[in-house]
């Protein structure tokens, strides 16, 4: 099944129920593991992908298709969980822009040597301490980074879920990865 035929699109405008029980069958599993792969709990995932069924049957006459449908859920579902983290404290971070330009000299080199990666990935709790960094990270940030460098979706679509472009990407991406090195410094220099 294309379910971003023209005809396919067709049905699920005129609300029919087969398309529509076609489309939730194929996609609702796939939309509520990735809520889940942006540490969300259960509860918390199945609201988000509730509400993004709910927002894509609201707006599904504005989809021309232009995209994979599947990409328009996701879209959907990340702003979603855009929404739930600034409405939730806890997924918020202090870090500023001045402090991620510290991390380096006007050569655009470290101020400080990083550390080797060997030195901390013996440890056991490391993944754990990963994640936790990860889960620090400004939302924007967090979902580009994930989306990018651990579901490995594609540019393209990650700036049409995100909407913006290849170049903010590539900031939010960039400050991601820098935040994280800090931060994981930081905690092995620390211990």
């Amino acid at each position: 099944m294309n379910f971003s035929s023209d005809d396919f699109l067709k049905r699920i405008k005129d609300r029919d129920h087969n398309a529509i029980e076609e489309l939730v069958n194929m996609y609702h599993q796939t939309l509520f593991k990735g809520a889940l792969k942006q540490r969300l709990s259960q509860d918390q995932a199945e609201s988000v992908v509730s509400d993004t069924w709910g927002t894509f049957f609201e707006k599904v006459e504005n989809f021309k298709g232009n995209s994979h449908i599947r990409t328009y859920l996701f879209g959907i579902m990340y702003n979603k969980i855009k929404e739930l983290w600034r409405s939730n404290k806890k997924y918020t971070t202090d870090h500023s822009d001045e402090e991620i330009d510290n991390l380096f000299n006007k050569d655009g080199s470290h101020a400080t040597t990083p550390l080797d990666p060997s030195d901390w990935l013996q440890s056991n709790q490391s993944l754990e301490i990963i994640i936790k960094a990860i889960e620090r990270l400004p939302e924007n940030q967090k979902v580009a980074f994930t989306l990018k460098e651990i579901e490995g979706e594609s540019t393209e679509n990650i700036c049409n879920i995100l909407n913006v472009t290849s170049t903010n990407l590539g900031v939010l991406i960039y400050r991601a990865k820098n935040t994280l090195r800090k931060s994981l410094e930081e905690h092995f220099r620390n211990r």
